[in-house]
């Protein structure tokens, strides 16, 4: 069985790596407050439990949006691969 181009293919990867950007974000933010959230609860005291919340979901957020860059640059490439193939059919 012979493979052929399927530039659908590439616009599905790069519409899944651009879902898959919109809750990375989400979930490691998510991720880090209830990690060092816990992390202070464990200390027995509510405030540490709190700050580390607040901490956790900043580095969270931003670990999450380099991921999220990631993949939508990823995307992007995929993308402007089938824009050049395209441009140069014509």
């Amino acid at each position: 069985m012979k493979t052929i181009y399927n530039p659908d293919i590439i616009q599905e990867f790069a519409d899944r790596l651009y879902a898959k950007a919109n809750s990375v974000t989400r979930s490691y933010t998510a991720l880090g407050v209830i990690l060092l959230g816990f992390a202070g609860l464990a200390t027995g005291q509510l405030v540490f439990a709190a700050v580390g919340g607040i901490i956790g979901g900043a580095v969270g957020y931003a670990y999450g949006k380099e991921k999220a860059f990631a993949h939508k640059l990823q995307a992007q490439t995929a993308l402007c691969q089938v824009q050049i193939e395209k441009n140069l059919r014509k």
